[in-house]
């Protein structure tokens, strides 16, 4: 299989020039040439087939390690096409009115070539160091000396009077600057590190009311500041639980929790969070991924202890509890038949019977025990592997399609639960009826076994049912076991005759009002999978003699899995986190003795 390149983040050195006679701060610049940056090789290729990538990227004053703030926001990359005679991407790079003081000193300096300018990109590059794909260009920003010479080639001096600094600072710009502010305004708002709604509101205000984008910013500020108040106070539980602190992507669980409509889980209780907007909130919160490429960007996302792996991980435990909810809140119907038993490992699952041993033997005084001679047998169950996974993509959070998200664990938990239901039902009803093959090569149900008969059900053969199970013997020896059945397992079609034989206080069909001696003498299950209208069967208490027996491996539920890195595996090849569902379990038979049938002609 080949293996995908691997990602690289490399700030990559441009080369801006300033054409003669531009107002407004705005630049024609070379943004990225073919050859040689930082060890690393971009052909001609691969920077026509990016240049699109280049358009609307911010535009910073110098690099900064951590996350960017909108104060170090100065403009815009816009119209960035390819060219050929070049080979190069270029564009234009306009400044905000905000920033003149960089205009200011770019024009002072530009003798000394002080500035360049330096992209800040993801690559996809082979071992050897050939790029073959820019994946996302982050921004492009002017820095102080340029470790590959890129450098503002040319600047005509351009006058600005005195007095346009000196105007009210709430002034709007002019008319044709109303593009430029739009595009700034909504760049510095969607960098903001707030929830969506905050941004909603100034979105609003910037819209409305005419303020500029050194107002914006500080408005920005104060809600940026005032958020973080709010999340450290919600990070702390109510009083009375030890006042712990709790983690902000915990914080940001239970939410989604909320969101998912499980809140009141044990998991979360104490935990104090925000409602979440939707789905493509809390993707936004942990993954700084705001335009839906797929990537994640620790400069934007809004808790420290936020990893690649966190919004898989959130994701995972939430709907994971959401999976066990709907496998569970189904009634397990063979639970009272089943005995069920964890195992460490995947070896082939052995159900031991001894026989032999009916009763103890005489000690006289003084005398030496002998040895028992005893004698037992196993069946035997292959585990099964079940599972599938379901796609998370990034159309549905981008579309916030929440419902979606919350019917994926629901269905996967039912179907799990189907899974199981019909894999234990089919122990009655596989080879016509007869069961599985046992150790002995004959069916499970057999005249053989004595466990097998043909009567409708009725009292009266429940009678004889009764009769037949207790006379079974020990294995290798006369000795009766002496059961008595349990549970009666009935199609829908024959729950009401069952119910009625099994709570009557007279016995159901008889002229002499005889007492109902079968009155509370065994539980009525009804089997979903059946279709049989006529048969049923009896199956004693597993704490008595084991029947049915089911192994689990890695747990009696389900489990849940997402894969969700972001380069590597569905999320780089399909733009998906597969949410997959894994269950590894076996059914089989203990002891035929536990067990009876009725196939009845229909």
């Amino acid at each position: 299989m080949t293996k995908k390149p691997p990602l690289k983040r490399p700030p990559t050195e441009v080369r801006v020039t300033l054409s003669d006679g531009q107002l407004d701060h705005s630049f024609n610049a070379v943004l990225i040439r073919a050859g040689l940056a930082n060890k690393l090789n971009i052909p001609a290729r691969v920077l026509e087939e990016s240049a699109e990538l280049f358009n609307r990227v911010p535009v910073y004053a110098d690099h900064a390690p951590g996350h960017r703030s909108v104060r170090d926001l100065v403009g815009l990359v816009t119209e960035a096409k390819y060219d050929p005679d070049r080979q190069a991407i270029v564009g234009t790079v306009k400044i905000s009115q905000s920033a003149q003081w960089l205009a200011d000193l770019v024009s002072e300096f530009h003798d000394q070539q002080y500035f360049g300018l330096s992209a800040d990109l993801w690559l996809r590059h082979t071992a050897e160091g050939l790029v073959t794909a820019i994946v996302s260009v982050n921004s492009v920003d002017i820095v102080m000396r340029p470790a590959a010479g890129g450098q503002f080639l040319h600047q005509e001096e351009t006058t600005v009077a005195d007095e346009q600094f000196a105007q009210d600072a709430e002034t709007p710009p002019p008319a044709g600057d109303q593009d430029l502010r739009r595009e700034l305004g909504e760049m510095c708002i969607s960098l903001a590190r707030v929830p969506e709604t905050v941004r909603d509101t100034l979105r609003a205000t910037f819209q409305t009311i005419p303020i500029n984008i050194v107002t914006l910013r500080q408005l920005i500020t104060a809600q940026e500041g005032a958020w973080s108040d709010l999340n450290a106070r919600a990070a702390i539980t109510a009083q009375g639980l030890r006042n712990s602190i709790v983690e902000p992507v915990a914080a940001i669980e239970a939410a989604f929790a909320q969101l998912m409509g499980i809140g009141d889980d044990p998991a979360y209780a104490g935990i104090t969070a925000h409602r979440l907007s939707g789905i493509r909130e809390l993707y936004d919160t942990l993954t700084g991924d705001w335009e839906r490429r797929g990537l994640y960007h620790s400069d934007r996302v809004q808790f420290a202890n936020a990893t690649t792996t966190t919004m898989a991980e959130a994701v995972r435990n939430v709907l994971n509890k959401m999976l066990l909810r709907a496998f569970n809140i189904r009634p397990q119907w063979w639970s009272p038949v089943a005995h069920e038993e964890d195992f460490a490992s995947l070896q082939t699952v052995r159900w031991v019977t001894l026989g032999g041993v009916a009763n103890l033997d005489t000690v006289s005084e003084g005398a030496a025990y002998t040895e028992k001679t005893w004698d037992d047998y196993a069946e035997t169950a292959d585990w099964v592997k079940k599972g599938n996974y379901i796609g998370l993509t990034l159309e549905m959070i981008d579309r916030d399609d929440v419902a979606a998200v919350k019917a994926l664990p629901r269905k996967l938990g039912l179907a799990a639960w189907r899974t199981l239901s019909s894999a234990v039902s089919a122990l009655f009803t596989d080879n016509s009826g007869t069961g599985p093959t046992l150790a002995d090569t004959k069916a499970l149900f057999h005249a053989d076994h004595g466990n097998l008969g043909t009567t409708a059900l009725s009292a009266n053969a429940w009678g004889a049912i009764v009769v037949a199970m207790f006379k079974q013997a020990e294995y290798h020896s006369s000795k009766r076991i002496g059961l008595r059945p349990r549970f009666c397992l009935v199609p829908i079609d024959l729950n009401q005759t069952a119910l009625t034989i099994f709570t009557s206080d007279l016995l159901p069909g008889s002229a002499n009002n005889d007492r109902n001696i079968y009155r509370d003498s065994a539980n009525v299950i009804v089997v979903p999978e059946w279709t049989d209208v006529t048969d049923y069967a009896a199956a004693a208490d597993p704490n008595d003699l084991e029947g049915v027996c089911i192994a689990y491996r890695y747990g009696r539920t389900p489990e849940l899995y997402i894969a969700g890195e972001e380069t590597m595996g569905s999320m780089f090849t399909n733009d998906e986190m597969r949410i997959k569902v894994r269950f590894i379990y076996a059914v089989g038979i203990g002891d035929y003795r536990a067990l009876y049938k009725a196939n009845v002609a229909g």
